[in-house]
């Protein structure tokens, strides 16, 4: 993200307790990335990112440049990698250890209820192809998740909290290549 920031305007800044002020970035100027391609006919690729591997790594794969990982977070609404971009299972271990004190008391703890309105399935269309159907539930208080047959509900616990949403991060939209000339040349007209 080094890059991103290095056409962006400075200021002076002094701290009442500071003799001297100092030359900072401007980080309250931003690049509005969605307004950009929402006016055009930007492609992305849909990706999958593999255990390990970081925004520079992701960048340098499709750009070429591993400094144009902004180009990869921005899009995606990324504004901290360090919670919003997928783990590798041992980093994941150590949150869920640090957040919850270990992983058996993650996963003996509820994080949520839930109530199942359809329950996964899959359908054969007539040119042979299965279709699946995601399961779809609501969430519920532990009151009616209670009430409810064991078949029409689910404990979601923290550790199944935490998997899950470190696997929706793993799947990112990727500008094409194509596109990337351009949207720096806009970036840095704007600075």
């Amino acid at each position: 993200m080094t890059q991103y920031f290095s056409n962006f305007p400075t200021l002076q800044y002094k701290l009442p307790e500071m003799q001297n002020s100092l030359l900072a970035t401007d980080v309250t100027k931003r690049f509005v990335l969605r307004d950009f391609y929402r006016n055009s006919l930007i492609d992305f690729y849909r990706y999958d990112i593999i255990e390990g591997q970081r925004p520079d790594n992701v960048a340098y794969e499709f750009y070429g440049e591993s400094n144009l990982d902004w180009l990869i977070l921005l899009p995606n609404e990324i504004l901290d990698p360090y919670y919003e971009w997928p783990r590798g299972q041992n980093e994941l271990n150590e949150f869920i250890r640090k957040k919850y004190g270990s992983i058996s008391t993650a996963m003996a703890t509820a994080h949520h209820y839930e109530q199942i309105i359809q329950s996964k399935s899959s359908v054969r269309l007539p040119d042979g192809e299965t279709l699946d159907i995601p399961e779809r539930t609501l969430i519920v208080d532990q009151t009616t998740y209670t009430s409810l047959s064991p078949s029409d509900r689910k404990l979601v616990t923290n550790y199944d909290f935490e998997i899950s949403r470190n696997d929706k991060n793993r799947t990112i939209d990727v500008i094409k290549p194509i596109y990337i000339p351009s949207i720096l040349e806009a970036f840095r007209s704007l600075y």
